[in-house]
């Protein structure tokens, strides 16, 4: 029988950190595949690889080529469900109609923290690209416009939050709403019913994801950051992100800080999600299987990761190694733990064989990974010109057991070791090897060639073609 099937990402989440923070979904889980691996390290590229099970430099989808233009719907999983009712709901804007993702679903939702009602106006939006006036005209404007539209109550309940936030933001106070779990939650809920119809959904939540703030819903006893405490007041982002001059080290309590509240975002997110799975089976009598998972992890400045922060210019097990959960799998599929290799580009096949009650052979014995980087115009200001070249390179990995060998487009090689039951943990082990050919196996063209096939005014006018709401959405999340 069909069966209906929802893929959450959890986004910038990685393994150990699931797992010590998000008992519900583990405790209502039947499967973990232990060893599952990002086919990237940040949210362009991966959510390309999980569309089409191609790697970025074959799906066309990279850190640099953001747009999903190039994809047609044919060559997405999706097109594996042809039964099935399409949805999606993300607050992730780079997984969102403004790029493209959302055009290969029958409904898709874009999450703003500006219109918490989605039949109402995004009031960041009409600020930006809608009207020009400034100061106390643009609040009558917005006012005299939500009046003459439908759903006025709507428009101004989002005008309403959206200054309490902001308000709040500034003050003493923790923030009394969300990053959009809440928001997601509720529109994944309008639209799941019992009707003959199996559907399939995916969601992206982006609560885990930078600038890290305390919510009023967090649980205080997994941190003591204090309510006024914001990673977007801290003005050395650029320098801890990077470690420059060991920066990680030197401003301790904001690292300390961070690494609190994202602990808590998690265990936040595992609420609102176990309560979702909830809802969502309540809702109609057949059965649904859930895939929960993240686009990629994050570096929180551990040795292990070289001590870098965010996700950029790494591809650490901290970026790459992420949960991955199935609750409500069919009976007999796979095991409660898969100790497997398992790679993203697999999750389409794994979706389609969920969807029709089966359990595909997903597993392999060695995955890879990769990443087209970008000029990080940030570093320019900070570093030497060999700090920037590094940062802005390209890479690649692949692993095999506990071997993971790293190359990129400088030319440097390295090999380090894992330890299958120490999510996230990598150790160097060596410079300067020889990569097989299992490894390069996984790429049908060479690093420099593709990377240098990629022109530098076509990349910046992908991302200036962006309207004015977009850029300062990506703006707030540190990505301009």
């Amino acid at each position: 029988m069909t069966r209906n099937v929802a893929l959450i990402i959890l986004d910038s989440v990685r393994k150990d950190h699931f797992d010590e923070y998000a008992p519900r979904i583990q405790s209502i889980a039947d499967v973990s595949f232990e060893q599952c691996r990002a086919a990237s390290s940040c949210s362009v590229p991966s959510h390309g690889s999980i569309l089409t099970g191609d790697l970025p430099h074959e799906s066309g989808v990279t850190y640099t080529k953001v747009r999903y233009d190039g994809i047609s719907r044919s060559d997405t999983f999706l097109d594996s469900l042809p039964d099935h009712r399409t949805f999606g709901v993300s607050a992730n804007v780079w997984a969102s109609t403004e790029f493209g993702f959302g055009d290969y679903f029958d409904d898709f939702v874009n999450i703003s923290p500006y219109r918490r009602f989605q039949d109402g106006m995004d009031v960041k939006r009409f600020a930006l690209s809608e009207c020009d006036a400034t100061g106390v005209d643009l609040y009558l404007e917005y006012l005299k416009t939500a009046l003459r539209r439908d759903n006025s109550l709507q428009s101004f309940a989002n005008g309403l939050f959206a200054q309490v936030d902001q308000w709040l933001s500034k003050s003493s106070l923790p923030k009394p709403l969300d990053d959009g779990a809440s928001t997601i939650c509720r529109e994944i809920s309008k639209r799941t019913d019992d009707s003959s119809q199996p559907f399939f959904f995916f969601t992206n939540f982006m609560d885990a994801h930078g600038p890290m703030h305390h919510v009023i819903g967090y649980d205080k006893s997994i941190h003591d950051v204090p309510n006024s405490w914001s990673s977007l007041s801290f003005d050395h982002l650029d320098e801890v992100t990077y470690n420059i001059d060991g920066a990680v080290d030197t401003y301790d309590e904001f690292v300390s800080n961070y690494r609190q509240l994202y602990a808590a975002s998690i265990d936040y997110l595992d609420r609102k999600v176990a309560n979702l799975i909830a809802d969502v089976q309540a809702a109609t009598e057949h059965e649904t299987t859930f895939i929960i998972t993240a686009d990629h992890g994050e570096n929180l400045g551990y040795a292990p990761e070289d001590h870098l922060f965010g996700h950029t210019s790494s591809l650490s097990e901290a970026l790459l190694h992420v949960p991955l959960y199935i609750v409500n799998a069919p009976e007999g599929s796979y095991d409660e733990e898969e100790h497997e290799l398992f790679s993203h580009l697999e999750l389409g096949e794994l979706i389609a064989s969920l969807a029709d009650g089966e359990a595909a052979d997903v597993f392999r014995e060695t995955v890879p990974a990769e990443l087209i980087g970008r000029d990080r115009d940030e570093v320019k200001e900070l570093a030497s010109e060999d700090l920037f070249e590094f940062h802005s390179r390209s890479q690649r990995c692949a692993i095999a057991d506990e071997e993971k060998l790293v190359w990129d487009s400088l030319g440097e090689t390295a090999k380090y070791r894992l330890d299958r039951t120490r999510p996230n943990w990598q150790e160097h082990v060596a410079d300067d090897i020889q990569i097989p050919e299992w490894a390069t196996e996984h790429f049908s063209v060479d690093l420099n060639e593709y990377r240098a096939a990629i022109e530098l005014e076509e990349r910046k006018a992908e991302r200036d073609d962006v309207d004015e709401h977009t850029k300062d959405r990506l703006e707030e999340l540190g990505y301009l």
